[in-house]
C-alpha cells in the first residue's frame, strides 16, 4: 500500500503504463486510464484524506453463447469486457465500511451486523453487507474499509455492473483480510450469495464467474 498522493505522482510518471496494457488492451482505451485513475484517487482523498491505498480493478462481463443456460443446467461461454469497476481502497480499522460510487450517495454499513436486512433490498449495501457476510463465514476476520469507485459499466447494459461491483467488494475483501486465500471461483459463489440473498435478486453463476476470472471461460453447470 502506498500513500494516494504518491500513487497519483507514479500514475503520472509512467510507472504503472505497463500494468494499464495488461488491464485494457485496447490502445485507444488505455489512454485514458491515467487521468480516469488520477480522477478517482483525488476524489478518493477528497472524501477520506490521502490515506494509504490499494487499487482493484474489475470487469464487465459479455455472454458468447448459453445465456440463462446457468439456471438450466447448461453450459456457457462468456467472457470479460475491458470496462471495469475502479476503486480506491483503504481499511480504516473499524467496522464500518464506506462505499462511495461516483454519482450515488455514500453507502455506509456496520458490520458489526451481517444480518440481512429487508430495508436494504435492491442496494449497494445490500451487496457489502452481503459480501462481507459470506467472508466472515468462510472464517475470516473482517473489518471495515473506506472504498471509492468509478465505473464504465453501465448499469442496464447487459454488462451485469451489479457482478463487477460484487466482485470488486470480493477482491477487496479478500486482499484486506484473507491473505488471497480465496480462489476466483469461490469469489464469484460469494457475490451470487450476496446478490441472491441480500440484494434479493435470482441470478445464476455466469456473470459473476466471468468477471472474477477476468477472462474467457467455459463453464459447464450441470450440477448447481
Amino acid at each position: 500500500m502506498k500513500k494516494a498522493s504518491l500513487v497519483i505522482k507514479e500514475i503520472q510518471e509512467g510507472t504503472y503504463n505497463d500494468v494499464l496494457k495488461e488491464v485494457y488492451i485496447d490502445e485507444s482505451r488505455i489512454e485514458k486510464q491515467p487521468q480516469r485513475y488520477v480522477a478517482a484517487i483525488e476524489k478518493f482523498i477528497s472524501l477520506y484524506g490521502d490515506q494509504e491505498i490499494e487499487i482493484y480493478s474489475t470487469p464487465g462481463r459479455s455472454e458468447v453463447s448459453g445465456n440463462h443456460t446457468d439456471h438450466q443446467h447448461g453450459h456457457v461461454l462468456a467472457a470479460a469486457v475491458n470496462l471495469d469497476f475502479l476503486a480506491c481502497v483503504s481499511p480504516n480499522g473499524t467496522q464500518t465500511v464506506h462505499f462511495q460510487s461516483e454519482g450515488w450517495p455514500m453507502t455506509t454499513v456496520d458490520l458489526s451486523d451481517l444480518e440481512q436486512q429487508e430495508a436494504e433490498k435492491e442496494t449497494t449495501a445490500s451487496l457489502v453487507r452481503g459480501v462481507m457476510a459470506e467472508l466472515e463465514k468462510a472464517g475470516y476476520t473482517i473489518g471495515g474499509f473506506d472504498m471509492y469507485a468509478v465505473s464504465n459499466v453501465l448499469p442496464g447494459s447487459g454488462l451485469s455492473s451489479s457482478a463487477a461491483c460484487e466482485i470488486l467488494l470480493g477482491v477487496a475483501g479478500n486482499h484486506l483480510f484473507c491473505q488471497d486465500e480465496l480462489d476466483a471461483v469461490t469469489l464469484a459463489k460469494i457475490g451470487q450469495k450476496a446478490e441472491n440473498q441480500y440484494f434479493g435478486k435470482p441470478s445464476g453463476l455466469m456473470d459473476q464467474t466471468a468477471s472474477s476470472v477476468g477472462d474467457a471461460v467455459a463453464i459447464d453447470f450441470a450440477d448447481p
